[in-house]
């Protein structure tokens, strides 16, 4: 690119995007200024700037920085011709017919996981959640899935920031209730939530890895127990997500 069209702040701003995405950890200013080789006033301005935009934001309770909203919207939209949705597409449609049941996409997305493709059942009760609707991870079958499978010092970082609320009676709400079902996951390659993010709400999800072999996104069958009361709907499930799961695993690069 000729030098009179190449604008310095933009490309500033995206090295700054890219060392918050490279890092296994959330970044403090001074981190980011001794990865980026700017002065500490040049990074403070342009995190000024993207925050203003919605593009960063600092993580709850932290002085850490994070993707922001504006910046993750922007990212959905471009999902929808990324190779995610669509090597996932068919295998959730594939899901949903042989389940009945409606199947969904989530990436994570700081201490929740972002909805990214969802494709409901033909029943009339189903749970009020839309493309793009976030939700805890520790409360949600795939946010668990994700978490479960994740390097230790990311998984940390989550841990420290995660504000835990009851949204039922089962709900996980504490660091070692919810450490323990994460061990329990990795055993055997899935999670569930049974009625923890809503009475009569059910569900089976299995991790999706990239080439890297990151846990990044993860898939579920979710269900109610007006329709299915008996608990060996998990059994009869489980074993489907985790071959969908590794099967969009698969398409993504990932080679255990």
């Amino acid at each position: 690119m000729p030098d009179k069209d190449h604008i310095k702040s933009i490309e500033k701003c995206f090295t700054v995007l890219d060392c918050l995405d490279r890092a296994e950890t959330l970044l403090t200013l001074e981190e980011i200024v001794q990865k980026t080789g700017y002065k500490k006033t040049t990074c403070f301005r342009l995190i000024k700037t993207m925050m203003a935009l919605g593009l960063v934001e600092t993580a709850p309770g932290t002085k850490t920085y994070q993707f922001g909203t504006r910046l993750v919207s922007l990212g959905l939209s471009a999902l929808k011709n990324m190779n995610l949705h669509t090597y996932a597409m068919p295998i959730l449609k594939r899901l949903n017919d042989e389940t009945g049941e409606t199947i969904n996409l989530t990436i994570l997305n700081g201490t929740e996981i972002l909805y990214v493709e969802r494709i409901m059942s033909d029943y009339l009760v189903n749970i009020n959640v839309n493309i793009g609707d976030r939700l805890p991870v520790y409360c949600a079958s795939m946010g668990k899935a994700i978490l479960a499978f994740l390097p230790p010092p990311r998984l940390e970082q989550i841990l420290k920031q995660i504000e835990y609320q009851p949204k039922t009676d089962r709900t996980l709400l504490s660091r070692e209730a919810l450490l323990k079902e994460l061990k329990e996951i990795r055993g055997r390659g899935f999670a569930i939530n049974d009625e923890e993010l809503e009475l009569g709400l059910r569900a089976v999800a299995s991790p999706v890895f990239n080439y890297a072999g990151e846990a990044f996104a993860a898939v579920n069958i979710a269900w109610t127990t007006a329709r299915r009361p008996e608990r060996k709907a998990f059994s009869e499930f489980s074993g489907k997500i985790i071959s969908a799961a590794r099967e969009i695993s698969r398409l993504m690069g990932y080679t255990p």
